[in-house]
């Protein structure tokens, strides 16, 4: 299924279901009277199905979790997707996979899933949109239900049994942390964090003669909001400005299969341009393990808002990074001995991901755009009309109104 199916599925059935089940858990809060206060006992279960670079993010919270209670058993909940991302982390005791591939496997999955989950004393909810996993959390029968709510608390209400504030104009790593707390855990350091990633991916050591300056690019992201990806003459302009001659270096493009005909395309164009650099493209030749390898291996890290960046900060390169559609306030922790560079250029429709629908622009990235001078003034940002494609504010913004 893609992503707008997945999506619509959600809305409707998600809701459907929490409609259905609201009356009976309010029932039986009444009669079972459960002790919910908010303490790790003998079984954790995480649920999050997008967004392996959110794991990331989480990860303090999640490693501060795991090393506070050693014993208990820490399991996910997630898709195919996300899989490799929590195995990365060596956090979760158990991975509980739900097949998306069409909508039969879904219910019989997401039902083992279920199964495997039935009382478990504490389910925490990473998705903070999601109706679907909402309902999978309540019918759990868990002890406490963790979960987030933005502007109306409504539809979560009485669901879960305690609920967090998340503020998506705030650091998401704040709300992650605040679970850990709710729970009585302090997140784990950022040098915790740096340790065990070190440990689980050794950087391994420099081919003879290799060139002193290695630099791992993230050109690539999730099918999610593709607006935040550079294309091929963005990357080549990155490229030529800042490899110059007097400093050979190699460079190495990381990322999934489908990441890699881009990548063909940058190597192309710059490989002529910047001869002292010597090119790899491994997308698609590698699993995130063997990439993340490579990854801490190298000296810097350079790309979009993805899940590469967030392991590249956590193994402490120096990055540079590109934004528009996201806010980098709202993902990039703190971290004070971090070299970084970070490019975002504030225009009005920033940030849309995580607010809107469907992005204002409909994939006509103005924000990234405007990095590198193509992008439009503030008053040529684009408006939706109903049933209509886009339409430029300046001039027909007056036709958009009626």
């Amino acid at each position: 299924m893609n992503l707008e199916t997945k999506k619509t599925l959600d809305y409707y059935a998600g809701g459907l279901g929490m409609a259905l089940v609201r009356p009976w858990v309010w029932l039986l809060g009444l009669f079972l009277h459960r002790d919910h206060a908010p303490e790790v006992r003998d079984s954790l279960c995480f649920v999050k199905m997008l967004g392996g670079g959110s794991l990331v993010i989480a990860y303090p919270a999640l490693l501060g979790l795991r090393l506070r209670h050693p014993d208990a058993t820490l399991s996910l909940i997630t898709l195919r997707g996300v899989r490799p991302f929590a195995e990365s982390l060596g956090v979760f005791d158990r991975i509980d996979e739900i097949d998306d591939s069409s909508a039969a496997r879904l219910v019989a999955s997401a039902l083992r899933c279920l199964w495997r989950n039935l009382r478990v004393d504490t389910v925490v909810d990473l998705e903070v949109y999601s109706r679907l996993t909402t309902l999978l959390s309540t019918l759990t029968g868990a002890r406490n239900r963790v979960g987030f709510y933005l502007e109306s608390v409504f539809w979560r209400r009485r669901l879960h049994t305690h609920l967090l504030f998340f503020n998506r104009f705030s650091g998401s790593f704040h709300w992650y942390d605040a679970v850990a707390r709710l729970l009585g855990v302090e997140p784990a350091s950022v040098e915790q964090c740096r340790r065990r990633l070190r440990e689980r991916f050794r950087p391994g050591s420099a081919q003879a003669g290799a060139p002193r300056r290695r630099i791992a690019i993230g050109h690539g992201c999730s099918d999610f909001a593709r607006e935040r990806m550079l294309d091929e003459d963005q990357w080549s302009v990155v490229l030529e400005r800042r490899l110059p001659a007097s400093q050979p270096a190699e460079v190495i493009f990381l990322g999934a299969r489908d990441d890699r005909p881009l990548a063909d395309r940058v190597v192309e164009r710059a490989a002529g341009r910047v001869p002292w650099v010597c090119f790899r493209n491994r997308c698609g030749e590698l699993p995130l393990d063997g990439s993340l390898e490579v990854l801490a291996s190298c000296h810097e890290f350079w790309g979009v808002d993805s899940a590469l960046l967030h392991y590249a900060r956590l193994l402490s390169l120096r990055c540079v990074s590109f934004w528009g559609p996201t806010d980098p306030a709202t993902r990039l922790r703190h971290m004070a001995d971090l070299e970084e560079e970070v490019h975002y250029g504030k225009v009005p429709c920033s940030p849309c991901v995580h607010v809107a629908e469907e992005p204002p622009c409909r994939g006509d990235n103005v924000c990234v755009r405007g990095l590198f001078g193509g992008g439009r003034a503030p008053d040529s940002i684009w408006w939706l009309t109903p049933g209509s494609a886009p339409c430029r504010a300046g001039r027909r913004s007056a036709q958009a109104a009626k």
